[in-house]
């Protein structure tokens, strides 16, 4: 039987199963009907390793527009405990940023001979499986598919794990390996450019804070990206010392680019987020400020837990338009169901002048989560209909003042001529959230505030 005899869905279900089969390669030389569809497939996302670049530069011109994203997995070679002689994994925050910068450096280079040809996502993951939870945690790593859950290597050395008991050791290797007190050197002026990435994720399961200059680096080393997808993880016991957020917040201020249309910041943490000092709050508000700048050309804006929307909306006091975002998403304390709802109208009042000057947006929602609640206020425009609606849905009622309302019906009119619906949406009392991630499942939130993979992620952690 010849192959065009075959019915067209026999055809689609012998490819799909070629695909899936380690050799799948190989099957693509065999005729270029199966060329035409299998190679699409399996050169759309790559996985390179630094032992692996080598083969990565092989890559022809003719398979190279094919490539859709490109998972950079570095994975640091073991380490020797100084102090046991110990042999092991790097922990998550231990790997040494000239061993990140390097690899960086070495991918970039084989990178910038690739010319633009449409989008390419480039997604940097650090696999260094820590001790930073507890030895009978389960943590999830992989590409940016959701696959099954792995049991993490956990390292056996007692000198490396970060708990209480231990910081003094857990400080000290820290230092030996980042080299914090010494200035790391840039890299040189000659460094090629990698223009065809377009998309920068760096997802949660790096679990560190990235240096601010080591994104600085990174950000001129791909100066035709128009997407980032950053999201850090909160280190609370280094918080008093030098907070994360500064590394954001500089982050913020060299995103100040007409190129950039798209940034999603999500700050992961472990549980609750405890009381924060007064070098945290400030730090949040300077990143505030940093956030309303960079917002000013995108399109597309949401910042998690990085600092609080209340902060964001007073830094916005000082500028008049935002003439691109259309939609924006971000996270306050405010909403809380212990917090009295006056001061969640006072708020919500506050936004619905700030969106009077942003006159494309079609999406806006504050929101915030952790085991026990969850809530979020969202305003939507169908510009298909014309019609407008401000929705809460959470796990307790608040009651919206007619004050809110009569602002947020101003926001309303200056795109459409209706009544604004106001809707209220109240959770299912046997909906258990367990984490910030369940409340991200089940407030249906609007706009992407975290990867599809990293919030599986955070929801498979959780669970054990």
């Amino acid at each position: 039987m010849f192959w065009d005899s075959l019915p067209v869905e026999i055809q689609t279900h012998i490819l799909e199963a070629l695909v899936l089969h380690e050799d799948s390669a190989r099957y693509a030389s065999i005729c270029r009907a199966w060329q035409t569809i299998i190679e699409p497939r399996i050169f759309a996302c790559l996985k390179v390793t630094r032992s692996r670049l080598a083969g990565f530069s092989d890559i022809g011109y003719r398979h190279r527009h094919l490539v859709k994203s490109i998972w950079f997995s570095i994975e640091p070679s073991e380490y020797h405990c100084p102090r046991c002689g110990g042999v092991g994994i790097y922990n998550w925050h231990q790997v040494p940023s000239k061993t990140i910068r390097k690899a960086i450096q070495d991918l970039v280079i084989q990178l910038s001979t690739w010319e633009p040809s449409g989008s390419l996502l480039l997604d940097i993951s650090v696999k260094a499986p820590s001790a930073l939870m507890h030895s009978s945690s389960t943590i999830q790593y992989g590409p940016g598919v959701i696959s099954e859950p792995k049991k993490a290597k956990i390292i056996q050395c007692s000198h490396w794990l970060h708990d209480t008991s231990n910081q003094g050791a857990a400080a000290y290797l820290f230092n030996k390996t980042t080299d914090v007190s010494k200035p790391e050197p840039k890299p040189s002026q000659e460094m090629p450019k990698a223009r065809a990435v377009t998309s920068l994720l760096l997802r949660r399961q790096n679990r560190r804070p990235w240096k601010s200059e080591v994104l600085e680096e990174l950000l001129d080393l791909l100066p035709e990206v128009h997407e980032i997808h950053y999201e850090p993880w909160r280190d609370w016991r280094r918080m008093e010392e030098r907070p994360t957020n500064t590394a954001t917040m500089r982050l913020c201020e060299s995103l100040r680019s007409d190129q950039l249309r798209r940034m999603v910041i999500f700050e992961n943490f472990h549980g609750n987020n405890p009381a924060m000092s007064l070098a945290v709050q400030a730090a949040e508000i300077d990143t505030g400020y940093a956030l309303v700048e960079a917002s000013l050309g995108l399109e597309h804006l949401a910042a998690s837990f990085v600092s609080d929307a209340s902060h964001f909306f007073d830094a916005c006091q000082k500028w008049n338009i935002w003439p691109r975002l259309e939609s924006l998403a971000l996270t306050s304390n405010v909403l809380k169901s212990q917090q009295q709802s006056v001061y969640i109208n006072d708020l919500l009042e506050t936004v619905a002048l700030v969106a009077m000057k942003m006159p494309r947006l079609k999406s806006m929602e504050l929101w915030n989560g952790r085991a026990g609640f969850a809530g979020v206020f969202q305003y939507q425009i169908f510009e298909s209909d014309r019609t407008a609606k401000i929705t809460w849905r959470g796990t307790w009622d608040l009651p919206l003042e007619p004050r809110v309302l009569q602002a947020w019906q101003a926001v309303a009119s200056e795109r459409v001529d209706c009544k604004l619906q106001v809707v209220t949406e109240i959770l299912d009392a046997n909906v258990v959230i367990t984490s910030h991630g369940d409340a991200i499942r089940y407030l249906r939130l609007l706009n992407t505030v975290v990867h599809p993979v990293s919030l599986w992620q955070i929801q498979k952690e959780t669970a054990y």
